[in-house]
C-alpha cells in the first residue's frame, strides 16, 4: 500500500461537499421555520457545541449539549418569532468538515411587537452528517 493513501482516505473523510452544507443549512432553517424542534435538533450530535460570540447579558455566550440547545429553542421561541431565511451563501473549507453560511433572517420581536431583521455568518463544524459546532455571528442589537 502506497503510505499516502491512507492519509487520503482520512483527508476525503474529513471533507464537506458544498451540497452536503447547502442541504444542512437548509434543513436548519425549514425545520426552525416550522418549528420542528425535535427534527431541527436531529441535526446535531449529542455533544453539540453551540456559540454566540457577540451575545449580551442575561442571553448565553455557549451552549454545550444538545438538552442546553433544547432549553435555548423553548425560551427563544417566547421572544422571537422567525418567518423566513434569505438564501445563504455558503463557503466550504478546504480539507475540514466546516462550512461558512451567511444568510439573513425576518420576523417578529415578541415581546416589544416591533420586526425582527437580522443579518448572520455562522461557522458550522460537521462530523459524521451532523452538526457537532455551530458558531452564530449576529448582531445582539437587533433584538431590541
Amino acid at each position: 500500500m502506497h503510505p499516502f493513501s491512507q492519509e487520503s482516505e482520512a483527508t476525503e473523510m474529513s471533507t464537506l461537499s458544498y451540497e452536503q452544507a447547502e442541504r444542512l443549512i437548509q434543513l436548519f432553517a425549514d425545520r426552525y421555520i416550522r418549528k420542528d424542534y425535535d427534527a431541527f435538533l436531529d441535526l446535531f450530535t449529542d455533544a453539540i457545541v453551540f456559540e454566540f460570540p457577540y451575545a449580551q447579558e442575561p442571553n448565553p455566550k455557549r451552549l454545550d449539549g444538545k438538552a442546553s440547545l433544547q432549553q435555548y429553542l423553548e425560551k427563544l421561541e417566547k421572544v422571537l418569532e422567525i418567518t423566513s431565511f434569505t438564501k445563504p451563501v455558503i463557503h466550504v473549507a478546504a480539507g475540514a468538515p466546516v462550512f461558512f453560511a451567511q444568510f439573513e433572517a425576518s420576523g417578529s420581536n415578541l415581546l416589544t411587537g416591533g420586526s425582527y431583521e437580522q443579518s448572520y455568518i455562522s461557522v458550522v463544524e460537521v462530523q459524521d452528517g451532523r452538526i457537532v459546532r455551530y458558531q452564530d455571528y449576529w448582531n445582539p442589537l437587533a433584538v431590541n
